[in-house]
């Protein structure tokens, strides 16, 4: 009877604690890190089929029709000036298995100039079922840094948003989502970096989160000391 008791405890137990940890394992990209680049690459060849399979539901709305996306394929195209790649800036995401968002930026490599940006939703889970949201805009605008100025490897951030943005670093060697605190001192400006970074290149880029989980951003390229 004692060996029923406790074994009943554990069955139910164990459910209970599973709900309160909540824990969740980390999102999984690797399925979709190759999504941006198919939609590049759909768009460079004006192939609208293609395109508007990889569009979301939303998006699929927004533009109407297979035949509304062909005449938007021109205006949508990054015009790349070098070769680019495109980088993982910020992450939306509860963990993996959940409704996540993740944006990418098309960086040049020699010269870190963002040539455009795309949302993709997935469920973060190594699948590549990723789909495209191509409306992110270069809309928010960080005043300081000013662009192509030399700073400390802990600069001060100002953007011209209401409330403090999120924040990723762009550098030749990889990127760093998160490097820069989001909680706005008494003065206005945001907080340093968390993480020294070391000198040359970088490329600040701002996210913003607007109504409908939508996504803005902006970014300016400094000289770290």
């Amino acid at each position: 009877m004692a060996g029923a008791v406790v074994a009943v405890v554990v069955v139910l137990d164990a459910p209970v604690r599973h709900r309160e940890c909540g824990c969740r394992l980390p999102p999984v990209t690797s399925g979709i890190d190759g999504v941006p680049r198919e939609w590049q690459a759909a768009v460079a060849r004006r192939d609208a089929g293609t395109a508007w399979r990889l569009l979301t539901p939303e998006a699929q709305r927004r533009y109407g029709s297979v035949k509304g996306l062909r005449g938007a394929l021109a205006r949508l195209a990054p015009a790349s000036h070098g070769p680019a790649g495109w980088r993982l800036v910020h992450t939306v995401t509860q963990g993996s298995g959940t409704p996540s968002t993740f944006l990418y930026l098309l960086v040049e490599k020699r010269n870190l100039r963002p040539d455009g940006a795309v949302v993709v939703h997935s469920m973060a889970d190594g699948s590549a079922d990723g789909r495209v949201d191509p409306a992110p805009a270069a809309t928010v605008r960080i005043l300081r840094p000013a662009a192509r100025a030399t700073v400390d490897v802990r600069p001060r951030l100002r953007a011209a948003t209401g409330l403090p943005p999120a924040y990723a670093v762009v550098r030749r060697d990889g990127e760093t989502q998160g490097a820069v605190g989001s909680i706005r001192d008494a003065d206005g400006w945001d907080a340093p970096f968390h993480e020294a970074l070391g000198p040359g290149p970088a490329l600040i880029v701002a996210v913003a989160a607007h109504g409908g989980g939508r996504l803005a951003y902006g970014s300016v390229r400094v000289t770290i000391r």
